[in-house]
């Protein structure tokens, strides 16, 4: 919820509990990103997608990995928060959970080489071996 803020609900539905179901934050959250973000870049907007990943990316049950980079996100952009550091995004860099500066997203448009670094026949990245490599394949330091 928003601070002085009520909960934010998916919809008035009600479990047998008379409990409503959690979400929708993340609707909201990209609205107002759409209608603040002129202010934080000098005016130009960025296009803002919210999406829900949850079934669109998996197509199993939800393994450990993600429970916990969800998690761990979250608590890094509270810290930020509390901390008082805005601009920030957190993420994961070389194997190791950091932030950088929002303006590593804006500044300008990024692009996979797919030819270079992607498989397209077996949909996937181009490796010969994991031994040694991140958690997750990277094709810069951001």
């Amino acid at each position: 919820m928003y601070e002085d803020g009520d909960m934010v609900y998916e919809s008035d539905e009600q479990d047998m509990f008379g409990h409503k179901k959690l979400g929708g934050i993340g609707d909201r959250d990209s609205n107002n990103l759409k209608i603040l973000q002129p202010k934080f870049n000098n005016g130009r907007r960025i296009n803002v997608i919210n999406q829900r990943l949850s079934y669109l990316v998996r197509c199993g049950d939800p393994d450990a990995i993600d429970s916990i980079v969800p998690m761990a996100f979250g608590t890094l952009a509270l810290d930020l928060i509390l901390e008082g550091r805005a601009g920030r995004m957190v993420c994961l860099r070389n194997g190791i959970y950091d932030n950088v500066p929002i303006e590593v997203v804006t500044s300008m448009k990024k692009v996979v080489d797919v030819d270079n670094y992607y498989d397209r026949a077996r949909l996937r990245p181009i490796f010969k071996s994991f031994n040694q490599k991140p958690f997750l394949l990277v094709t810069s330091d951001y």
